[in-house]
Parts: C-alpha cells; structure tokens; sequence
C-alpha cells in the first residue's frame, strides 16, 4: 500500500477520536506543511524537520509538537511528552472534538512553523565517555 492511501487509513480507522483527529487534519492542512507518515502516524514536515504530528491513543488524541519546548503556550495547554525523559517534544491532549478551537490551534501550528524556520532545535545531549575499568579492559 502507498504511503497516501496508508495515510488515508489511519483517518478513516474507526475509533472513538476519528472525527477529532479529522478536524485537526483539516486545520493542518490549511497550512504549508507537507504530510507524510513516520512511526505509523501522520507526521507534517518542512524541509527535512518534523514540526508535528497527529496522534489517537486510548482515552485522548491530540498533537505532537516536535520542539513544543519552544512554543511561548499561551493558552497553557501543552505537556511534557514524558517527563524526565522528553526534553523537546510537549503534546496537546483532547478528549472530544468539541475542544478544538481552530484559531488557537492553527496559532500554535503557525509558531511551530515559524520556529521551525529559525532552527530553533533542541540538540540532542552529546555522548558521555564512558570510561572502562581496568579490570575489564584486563578480561579482554
């Protein structure tokens, strides 16, 4: 199956969100990020950077700002993707469609853009050196 009719797909899955995640779509869309598929969910892009993403899990669906760490949030809306662990992603939950006011969401895609051609990027943490006990460079 191409990568558009598997995007296709994953909006026409029935499911408790299915109109929600449309209408989210639908707003994204309207903007010059281009859809693609990664990680079996769509994914919106500009250039070679991932700006955000749509997601459904059990009891919420939502978006997925990739460096959401750089959104001002005015609306307090977003969330540490996982805390202690996700240092740039932060995602906004819904429950019901009904919650999805276009123009905050849409201004909130437009910042992402925006940041996104400043490079604003978190870099991700250098690697440690490890440093090899004796003993064990001795066991090899």
């Amino acid at each position: 199956m191409e990568k558009t009719a598997r995007i296709e797909a994953y909006f026409e899955k029935e499911g408790p969100f299915r109109e929600g995640l449309s209408r989210l779509r639908e707003i994204v869309l309207k903007t010059e990020l281009k859809e693609d598929l990664k990680w079996g969910s769509p994914v919106y892009t500009l250039g070679k950077d991932n700006v955000l993403g749509l997601l459904s899990f059990k009891h919420h669906f939502g978006i997925w700002f990739f460096n959401g760490v750089f959104l001002s949030d005015p609306q307090k809306v977003l969330e540490n993707a996982q805390e202690g662990k996700t240092k740039a992603m932060r995602h906004w939950k819904f429950t019901e469609t009904s919650q999805i006011d276009e123009s905050k969401v849409r201004a909130y895609m437009e910042e992402a853009i925006a940041n996104s051609k400043k490079g604003m990027k978190l870099a991700p943490a250098k690697p440690r050196k490890l440093s090899v006990p004796p003993e064990l460079l001795n066991a090899f």
